[in-house]
């Protein structure tokens, strides 16, 4: 028998971070992690049932679970709020929501104004997450036979194995907001606290920091700098 040891799933998902986290952090505008999402009220605010959500949340917890005592596992990282986040986006009272803003920090904080097209792009996307949430959450109960937030831990990742084989429409959603939530920036929900950077030691937008008064002392890098050494712990220390 080989004594070769299986990676974690958090190790396989940490890999594919390290190399496409830049991307992620790049499409996820960086701003400031204490600002989440801006939400217009929806008059009926979108929300997953009770049962729906705590399959969701079980699921989520074994796509990056915990390593042991004291580690954090997606959940833990905010990918549930981020899930939820997501699905609750109203872009018929508002055309914000979707993108963070910028170029330069100080006008991270507001949201993007979508376009009209893009507007009624992401509103059919955001339709169709919710309906795929809705029905990807009652196809792991019916093949738990019943309550999937209750089965052992092994019997779970065995149904989510078993979808991601499968190609699961439901399962490459899930997958990628799972990435999305634990690897991009906290303004959209996840990542609380920079937990996943911090043991990635992805440091950021760091160029400020690096190469302090270089050019222009108006140029944008000098005023605004990178955010890595007031919004991550210890940037660089791993």
């Amino acid at each position: 028998m080989s004594s070769r040891r299986h990676p974690t799933r958090r190790e396989f998902l940490a890999t594919n971070a390290a190399l496409g986290v830049g991307a992620i952090a790049a499409n996820l505008l960086p701003v400031p992690g204490w600002w989440l999402r801006p939400r217009a009220a929806l008059a009926v605010p979108f929300v997953l049932d009770t049962p729906s959500r705590a399959t969701i949340e079980a699921a989520l917890r074994r796509m990056i679970p915990a390593d042991g005592s004291g580690d954090w596992d997606a959940v833990d990282a905010g990918a549930l709020r981020y899930v939820e986040t997501l699905l609750a986006t109203d872009l018929e009272s508002g055309s914000a929501g979707i993108y963070a803003g910028g170029p330069y920090r100080e006008s991270f904080s507001a949201f993007q104004n979508l376009s009209a097209v893009k507007r009624e792009g992401w509103k059919r996307e955001i339709d169709r997450l919710r309906e795929l949430y809705v029905s990807g959450a009652a196809e792991l109960d019916a093949r738990a036979g019943g309550s999937f937030a209750t089965l052992p831990a092994e019997l779970q990742d065995a149904i989510l194995t078993t979808l991601d084989l499968e190609n699961s429409d439901f399962f490459r959603a899930f997958y990628n907001h799972t990435m999305e939530a634990v690897y991009g920036h906290p303004a959209y929900g996840g990542n609380t606290g920079f937990v996943a950077w911090n043991d990635l030691c992805y440091e950021g937008d760091v160029h400020g920091v690096r190469f302090p008064n270089v050019g222009d002392p108006q140029a944008a890098w000098n005023l605004y700098g990178g955010y890595a050494p007031d919004e991550m712990d210890k940037p660089g220390s791993c």
